[in-house]
């Protein structure tokens, strides 16, 4: 496999990387939907996911644009600045915000429509921009290869969620997603200034 053939693959690892390390939160989001027994419906999936396409695009192309006015070693510097702080991020977001929150109570959960499609798009879409942004501004992957990736695994990490959302593997996933999730995203951005 030639330089060529070597540089395509490693984007479309990275590229499938970020859109798995993205869109967990969409796997604890379909676990929780899951758990309660609420199927999750795949057109109000797609309207999530189509949320998310938008919010990864418009980090993408900032990253793009950016990454114009920097040299290669200060782009993936910056991804890995983006990226590292992204996963650190969920690893806040996932254990030690639910101990100083004051809020335990679990919140009922509805059967999801259009609306909270769109909510759960924009509340799941806040990670996509950045690493949309990180990704690009390194050029570490293409622009339309590291949106699409985010948007089809945004909408099959719900799918899996939903779909394994009882039992064991539920309460398993659920535990240790953030975790996954951040780890997955940090080793992303070493990667940019490593590789």
């Amino acid at each position: 496999m030639g330089a060529t053939g070597m540089s395509w693959f490693s984007a479309f690892i990275t590229a499938n990387l970020i859109g798995i390390g993205s869109n967990f939160d969409n796997c604890g989001t379909g676990i929780a939907y899951g758990s309660d027994k609420i199927k999750f419906p795949h057109w109000v999936n797609a309207i999530a996911n189509m949320v998310g396409f938008c919010t990864a695009l418009l980090g993408a192309y900032a990253g793009e644009i950016i990454s114009r006015y920097l040299t290669v070693t200060e782009a993936e510097w910056a991804a890995f600045v983006v990226l590292i702080c992204i996963g650190l991020f969920f690893w806040y977001a996932g254990y030690v915000h639910p101990l100083v929150s004051r809020q335990k109570q679990k919140m009922k959960i509805k059967k999801p429509g259009w609306k909270e499609g769109i909510i759960l798009g924009l509340a799941l879409s806040f990670t996509n921009v950045a690493s949309g942004f990180g990704a690009t501004v390194a050029n570490a992957a293409s622009l339309w290869a590291t949106v699409a990736s985010i948007a089809i695994w945004g909408y099959i990490m719900i799918w899996l969620g939903n779909w394994i959302g009882i039992g064991f593997i539920a309460r398993l996933l659920g535990k240790y997603s953030s975790f996954a999730a951040g780890l997955l995203l940090i080793l992303v951005g070493i990667h940019q200034i490593a590789g």
